[in-house]
């Protein structure tokens, strides 16, 4: 892209090594925001790229773009910066792009991997980042590269579904259904460098600036992409061979093909000879030449179920894409909502971004006549932790010098996540959070798919310690589900345990007893527990409303003993080293996604012994 701007590191200072990487853990939750807040006042002077004259009214478009951006996305867990664009110059790889409108817009790269220079300053330590675009007049869909020339650009817009992929992940994003997308064009694209691309268009009156082409264009390019495959292959039998037999067997190759492709393009000309102003409907999402492989090039070989119109710009759109104001605006970002820092941005753009303000300002101006952009939300506000009255049954624990540790997630707000636990994104993006089920007193915390540390434990846990945990599932729990794993660890540093205790737990079916797989590892000094049992978890099962357990882990010197409500499941007399002491506490059932496979917890008690 054509960069017209330039980059001034945002520092935050910090005493550490040259070029120290930053692990992604330790910043995930905090606010960099942006290397610098540009506040463009509009251009100046026009620009040319190539043969496309750039106004200074479309380059005041890309000022404000980028003023819009800043005000409505404050990055958070990375560091954001933001360029203007224009078309990307023509050369050797790009030529097919001259066909394109005339294109200009702003881009903005929250980088995600950083370190800390020479002068203490927080920069981006790769181009790995989560990208934002908003691009007057962008190309959509996937391009049919085949057909594409430097005069004119085809396309498909398939669905996520007709890309080859699972039709439920869009709907977890929203865009059909957020009240701030859902009246425009909204488009899921499958990106193979950066995941998936979301993408809302804007245009006047939501109509399209795109038209389909016909049955008799897509015949009459698929000749010509032909013959200049044929010219290709022509050259590279002479260019890329060094020996006259090899060129004559790499020639022969290429005529043998050419001919072929032009004998079942003939044969299609005549089959839709009286349908040649029908629109064009392919098989595939990117259509070629290699008309040897299949005898239809509408159908395929006919065994697919695909049917994607072709589409091109409507060249009288095209013409006005030269005028001082966008035929349409295209807004892309990545937010991947399976990572911290895509799911802020995905939030951020859809909840505080105002795609009306933008709509109306270029193609309803009357409806926004003196007023400046502002986002719907300040992205600057943050929904703080809502504390709720803590419960007698944690007060009475907190008073008792016996205690060193209790949580019944009474001090959390129902529908809010853990205060004092880091919380995870689960797969579909969401994380953990308390509850108050039906069947079960007082709150819990919900986990599907869920993965949650605590952060208030005071470290190290006593060397002789009796902890319990609440834990249950509602009716119906699906056998076979993911269990839950309990980890209690020595980490040398946040992630990295040297040493553990992890047992997991997973209901029965039908009233049967459930499963507990209980693993050790302590290997320094030699001789203590390390591997892997299995156990009967008695009494945990499915068949209940809430089918509900007590898990005891005592350790007591040496000794490590495991219990399900009153009964002992495990006792292992020489686990651990007798000084040996833990500072760490997670549970986790990632993978777990289906919405009856639910695992509560509460009640968690550290007693010193």
């Amino acid at each position: 892209m054509k960069k017209i701007c330039f980059t001034i590191c945002f520092s935050i200072f910090c005493f550490v090594s040259f070029a120290q990487p930053i692990t992604r853990q330790s910043i995930e939750d905090s606010v960099l925001g942006w290397m610098k807040m540009y506040n463009y006042k509009g251009a100046k002077s026009p620009m040319k790229v190539d043969d496309k004259n750039y106004s200074i009214a479309q380059l005041s478009i890309c000022d404000s773009l980028v003023n819009w951006m800043q005000a409505s996305y404050l990055p958070k867990g990375g560091l954001g910066d933001v360029k203007k664009m224009a078309s990307e110059k023509l050369g050797l790889y790009n030529k097919n792009t001259a066909a394109l409108p005339q294109t200009y817009g702003a881009y903005s790269k929250t980088y995600t991997e950083l370190k800390y220079n020479s002068s203490h300053k927080m920069e981006p330590m790769t181009n790995s980042h989560e990208q934002w675009s908003i691009i007057a007049n962008a190309p959509v869909g996937i391009a049919a590269q085949a057909l594409c020339t430097p005069t004119q650009y085809y396309f498909t817009l398939p669905s996520f579904k007709e890309q080859g992929y699972d039709e439920q992940l869009p709907k977890l994003y929203q865009l059909a259904t957020h009240p701030n997308t859902k009246k425009y064009f909204n488009y899921f694209l499958r990106n193979s460098k950066i995941g998936n691309e979301k993408i809302i268009v804007l245009y006047k009156n939501n109509k399209s600036p795109f038209v389909k082409i016909s049955k008799g264009e897509y015949l009459e390019q698929v000749l010509l992409s032909i013959e200049r495959k044929y010219k290709i292959e022509k050259d590279e039998a002479i260019s890329k061979w060094y020996t006259d037999a090899t060129r004559a067997t790499a020639r022969k190759y290429a005529d043998d093909r050419y001919n072929k492709r032009i004998e079942v393009l003939k044969n299609n000309q005549e089959i839709y000879k009286n349908k040649l102003q029908e629109t064009a409907e392919i098989f595939t999402t990117e259509p070629d030449v290699m008309l040897e492989n299949y005898a239809d090039v509408f159908e395929g070989t006919g065994g697919g179920s695909l049917k994607l119109p072709v589409y091109k710009i409507d060249p009288v759109m095209a013409e006005l894409c030269k005028k001082d104001k966008p035929q349409w605006i295209k807004i892309t970002w990545h937010g991947d909502i399976n990572n911290a820092v895509g799911k802020h941005q995905h939030q951020s753009i859809l909840n505080n971004f105002n795609f009306d303000y933008v709509y109306n300002f270029f193609f309803a101006p009357e409806n926004v006549k003196g007023k400046f952009y502002e986002p719907l939300l300040n992205p600057a506000y943050k929904d703080a932790a809502v504390a709720s009255e803590t419960s007698l049954v944690s007060k009475k624990n907190t008073a008792d010098a016996t205690i060193f540790f209790f949580e019944d997630y009474s001090v959390t707000g129902v529908g809010k996540s853990p205060i004092g636990w880091k919380a995870t994104l689960a797969g579909n993006g969401t994380t953990a959070l308390v509850k108050n089920p039906n069947g079960l007193d007082g709150n819990w915390v919900e986990l599907i798919g869920h993965y949650i540390k605590a952060t208030e434990l005071k470290k190290p846990l006593p060397q002789n310690f009796t902890f319990t945990y609440d834990l249950a599932v509602p009716q119906n729990f699906t056998w076979g589900a993911k269990g839950l794993t309990m980890v209690l660890a020595k980490e040398t540093s946040p992630g990295n345990a040297e040493s553990f205790i992890s047992l997991k737990l997973r209901p029965g079916s039908n009233g049967s007893d459930g499963e507990a797989t209980l693993e050790t590892k302590f290997t320094s000094p030699p001789g203590y527990s390390n591997g892997t049992k299995w156990y009967v978890a008695n009494g945990f099962s499915n068949n209940k409303k809430m089918n509900r357990i007590t898990v005891t882990i005592k350790k007591t010197d040496e000794k490590l003993q495991v219990f399900i409500n009153n009964n002992k499941i495990a006792e292992y007399e020489k686990a651990l080293p007798a000084a040996h002491l833990f500072n760490s506490l997670s549970f986790d059932c990632s993978g777990n996604s289906a919405d009856n496979d639910v695992y509560y917890i509460s009640n968690i008690k550290i007693k010193k012994d």
